[in-house]
């Protein structure tokens, strides 16, 4: 549906553009434009004509296939987006009501996105005859009961569509469940990095312990040898 709107929106803005300038030169210059047109026309003619007939007769059956069916498939894209732009509203009584689908999407989506765990939702509706078929893509946050999210979707949609819009569902809804992260869930996420960083202990000075053993123990060597060439003290017998 978005692709065949902005295909659309091309295709005229540039049919616009094309008619603006061929108009404007016919309407300032008819006699140059006339007669420039007609003489390219012939010119074309008579190469063509110069051509195998089998030749020319295969390549127009050949571009002529192409261009039917290029136009062919874009009469049926669009025939279909406009078949399935509105849904008819089933119960209504003295009249017929119908309902876009970009409305109906709006509505499953503010409906939905409120649930617990569901991160983001992408509905998506066609018409299935008089009914409507129903699927939905929704991302979860992690630690979510699937089952128990996808049954409550489930019910929510078709509340919607059958209590809220009065339309029939073809079959069960469908919903599709992906798992993704929040952007908190990420930023409140550690560093691995930091955490092993701060979980490895510092290595051991060996070398610096190595070097200083040396200088303590000569040092306590070098004292106790102070202390044995010490005098002892002498008493008054050794005076004597």
């Amino acid at each position: 549906m978005k692709f065949m709107n902005g295909l659309n929106r091309v295709i005229i803005v540039i049919g616009c553009l094309i008619l603006m300038a061929t108009l404007t030169a016919l309407f300032i210059f008819p006699h140059v434009m006339l007669e420039g047109a007609g003489q390219w026309m012939m010119d074309w003619g008579i190469y063509l004509g110069r051509q195998d007939p089998w030749v020319r007769l295969g390549v127009g059956i050949a571009l002529a296939s192409v261009v039917n069916l290029l136009l062919l498939a874009v009469i049926v894209l669009e025939v279909r987006r406009r078949r399935d732009r509105y849904l008819r509203v089933q119960q209504v009584a003295g009249g017929m009501a119908t309902i876009s689908v970009e409305s109906v999407m709006e509505l499953l989506q503010h409906r939905l996105d409120p649930l617990p765990g569901v991160i983001n939702v992408a509905p998506e509706i066609h018409a299935k005859g008089n009914k409507v078929d129903a699927r939905v893509e929704v991302g979860v946050s992690r630690g979510t009961n699937i089952p128990e999210t996808a049954g409550l979707l489930i019910k929510t949609v078709q509340s919607v569509l059958t209590d809220e819009l009065g339309m029939q569902i073809a079959g069960q809804p469908e919903v599709q469940v992906t798992v993704v992260a929040r952007d908190s869930d990420r930023d409140s996420a550690p560093d691995r990095s930091r955490v092993d960083a701060l979980e490895t202990p510092p290595p051991l000075p060996l070398a610096g312990a190595a070097s200083a053993l040396p200088e303590h123990t000569t040092s306590r060597r070098e004292a106790r040898d102070m202390d044995n060439l010490q005098p002892e003290p002498t008493t008054g017998d050794d005076a004597a």
